[in-house]
């Protein structure tokens, strides 16, 4: 049961810090459609993707023993995005907690395409495998900010990951911060890496 439909979140903001109310954004959502996510956003110049991929029927349907060129071509074809798009932020949310290192690795290639040096992302995990993961959808309500609600289907699996573990499935991608947030969850700022500063970076 959650303890508060609001969550305070340290690195969301950080999304923004690059933006110009003059560019108009694109912001892919890995979630349901939240009212409140609409509602912040209404104050950029944007469009909003909403692909909820953590769905039964996809999750369900992924052929999770294939070839990774297999599992490339299976998310490339959720995400449906169109060529020569370029996103600005990527609301992960759970998402990669729901996947284990074979699928986030198949889907960090499926969205390569429509990734650029300054595209960020953000993310929730959990500290340990002895925290639990709360079975949520999300929301952005404020830079600091974000809803939780309890998702109307049963939990799936989750594969709980170490921030070694995901930077080592995010290829192009790496974990810039974490933060410890109150009940136990971890939050992560997601960027483009630099290879050359990565070897020598503390994690967590």
């Amino acid at each position: 049961m959650l303890s508060s439909p609001t969550l305070a979140s340290n690195l969301i903001g950080e999304l923004f810090e690059q933006t110009s109310s003059q560019h108009r954004l694109l912001v892919l959502d890995m979630g349901y459609p939240s009212p409140t996510t609409v509602k912040f956003f209404n104050q950029y110049k944007c469009r909003l993707n909403f692909l909820d991929l953590i769905n039964p029927e996809f999750l369900s349907a992924c052929p999770t023993e294939a070839d990774h060129s297999v599992l490339v071509d299976y998310f490339r074809a959720g995400l449906d995005i169109q060529p020569e798009v370029i996103i600005d932020i990527c609301l992960f949310w759970d998402f990669f907690n729901y996947l284990d290192g074979t699928l986030i690795k198949a889907f960090i290639e499926a969205l390569q395409p429509y990734v650029a040096e300054h595209t960020r992302g953000f993310g929730l995990g959990a500290l340990n495998s002895r925290c639990q993961l709360p079975n949520s959808r999300y929301g952005l309500m404020a830079e600091d900010k974000l809803t939780q609600c309890p998702q109307t289907e049963p939990q799936r699996p989750v594969f709980p990951h170490s921030q070694r573990d995901l930077n080592s499935h995010f290829d192009y991608f790496e974990i810039n911060k974490s933060r410890l947030m109150s009940d136990g969850r971890v939050e992560y700022l997601i960027t483009r890496c630099n290879q050359s500063e990565r070897a020598i970076k503390p994690i967590f």
